[in-house]
């Protein structure tokens, strides 16, 4: 395959004498006319070709953008559920009876869940000291009992994995040492 490009497509029959001639005759025409006008030959295909450099620069930059953002909420991800795996706090007593567990229910995307929660867990939820966060496994949802402070951090990354964190308000805290029945217990048979 020697001689110039024209010459090959020629010789393959891609391109007509003729047209191969006007060609050739319109470039001298235009190197004579840059030269009596003293300006530089405009190269089409050198700007075509940087155009088409930018166009794939642009798509690339967009197309790591887009990678990173992914790697980002992947990490965020993986934070959340190591987070949630080395806070949480057992929902029930091994050594306990297991008539002594409390059922809590609580909502999760509009619907009612149960969960079975020691009486202290229970108060704790209650209070706003205890947290319910989920965790999605391979189409299964594990529901996990966190400190406030642990859920606070997740919901700062993604509150979807919270699914509870009552406030804690300090000024009801006040209204408990006020209360002249505070040293009396609430019996058991009037637990609802």
């Amino acid at each position: 395959m020697k001689g110039s490009l024209q010459d090959q497509l020629l010789g393959a029959g891609l391109v007509k004498k003729q047209d191969a001639k006007n060609i050739q005759t319109a470039k001298k025409k235009q190197a004579k006319q840059s030269r009596t006008t003293k300006t530089e030959l405009k190269n089409e295909a050198a700007e075509l070709a940087e155009k088409a450099r930018l166009e794939e620069q642009k798509k690339s930059q967009e197309l790591n953008a887009k990678r990173k953002q992914e790697a980002e909420e992947k990490a965020a991800q993986a934070q959340i559920r190591q987070m949630i795996e080395n806070n949480s706090i057992a929902k029930q007593d091994p050594k306990a009876p297991e008539d002594s567990e409390l059922v809590y229910n609580f909502t999760d995307d509009s619907k009612i869940k149960t969960m079975l929660v020691t009486p202290a867990n229970h108060a704790l939820i209650a209070k706003g000291l205890v947290a319910i966060a989920k965790l999605e496994n391979n189409k299964t949802i594990e529901y996990f009992l966190i400190p406030a402070e642990a859920a606070r951090k997740i919901t700062e990354r993604d509150s979807s994995s919270i699914v509870l964190l009552n406030d804690y308000d300090k000024s009801d805290k006040k209204d408990d040492e006020e209360d002249p029945y505070a040293g009396f217990e609430v019996p058991d048979d009037l637990m609802w």
